[in-house]
């Protein structure tokens, strides 16, 4: 139930500050740029969306083959779209975006979830370094194409893109190399767990006891080797996440051509992923400070007006975070994972009816 709260919550929060942004701008005027929106160019980033989604499962599920877990099919790509379903309406949702998948995909599959969460962990760090070289790339076209001054804003998006690229260099090296380290750090994170859940919680204590969190920490450690050893269905995988990422960046650009405001792919590939991995708006999908940070830019670097970019974010937005609500809460529904049941990260197999002793630790 306190998931759901805070989803709540946050949900309306968001939809304050996204309805005071547009206040701001002008709702006439940004109506006005909807209006003469052209449909089939707009229709064609929806399209893109489920594509990218489908390159995304294909790349857990290519990782998962190697290590002897053959998914597919309607039920598992249902269940990886509640996965991403949960990851896009909690609250931070997106740093906990491997164990909702995972979750879900064990539930439907004969897969492990640790095995899963090992692989979709190892897929969040493919899918990060592939939005990454991306926009490592599309950095490099824009800088080519332009003959004026580097921008305060422009500097400021070269510093985030240079500090997530050391931070997830910095996370890979720890997470593979540091796991002395890792394990200390998950032993003190489970204290502190049962030190405040554990005393509301009987199921949340024993779920937090150091030998059970030990004993995951080992298992899963054991099931992301497997998935690493396989250097060629990791492969398969990285080019499956780096077309779901070029898939999953064209609404942007449709969105814009659609209303006659085209903006640059190249732009749209380096600043998009950059204000993804940057964004710390503790709102569900960062709504509300990703549209006025990314209509900002958009304003500041393609020279747009204020209310064309508003409205061009406005379509973005909708085909690319509210559309993929609507796809994973009507497959959530279908396999029936509901926000209150993916378990914490430390927790260990659920059991296979999906009813995880340890899923009570968010609903207790």
């Amino acid at each position: 139930m306190r998931r759901i709260l805070r989803v709540v919550v946050g949900f309306a929060v968001a939809l304050l500050a996204v309805g005071g942004f547009l206040w701001v701008v002008g709702p006439r005027r940004v109506l006005a740029e909807l209006a003469g929106a052209d449909p089939a160019t707009y229709a064609a980033g929806f399209l893109a969306v489920v594509a990218a989604f489908y390159c995304w499962s294909e790349a857990l599920g290519r990782l998962l083959a190697g290590v002897g877990h053959d998914v597919g099919g309607a039920r598992y790509r249902a269940a990886f779209m509640s996965g991403e379903f949960a990851k896009q309406v909690v609250p931070m949702g997106h740093s906990g975006g491997p164990v909702f998948v995972s979750y879900a995909v064990s539930r439907e599959t004969d897969t492990p979830y640790e095995a899963a969460l090992a692989a979709a962990t190892v897929v969040e760090f493919v899918n990060v370094a592939a939005s990454m070289g991306l926009a490592g790339a599309g950095l490099a076209v824009v800088l080519l194409r332009s003959d004026g001054p580097v921008t305060p804003l422009f500097a400021a998006l070269l510093v985030g893109f240079a500090v997530a690229v050391v931070a997830l260099g910095g996370a890979a090296l720890v997470v593979n190399s540091r796991r002395a380290l890792v394990e200390r750090l998950v032993l003190r994170a489970a204290g502190v767990g049962r030190a405040t859940l554990g005393r509301v919680s009987a199921r949340a204590r024993s779920a937090l006891a150091a030998d059970r969190v030990g004993g995951t920490f080992g298992t899963y450690y054991a099931a992301f080797d497997r998935a690493l050893a396989d250097r060629a269905a990791v492969g398969r995988a990285a080019v499956f996440s780096l077309a779901g990422w070029a898939l999953f960046l064209a609404p942007m650009y449709t969105s814009f051509r659609a209303i006659g405001e085209p903006v640059p792919y190249a732009l749209v590939v380096f600043v998009v992923p950059v204000l993804s991995l940057v964004n710390v708006v503790p709102l569900p999908g960062g709504l509300g400070g990703f549209e006025v940070a990314l209509a900002a830019v958009v304003v500041a670097l393609a020279g747009l007006e204020l209310p064309a970019a508003t409205a061009g974010v406005f379509l973005y937005r909708l085909s690319n975070y509210w559309f993929v609500v609507l796809l994973g809460g009507v497959a959530a529904a279908w396999v029936s994972v509901r926000l209150a049941d993916p378990p914490s990260p430390l927790a260990p197999t659920p059991e296979p009816d999906g009813a995880s002793a340890e899923s009570a630790t968010d609903g207790e």
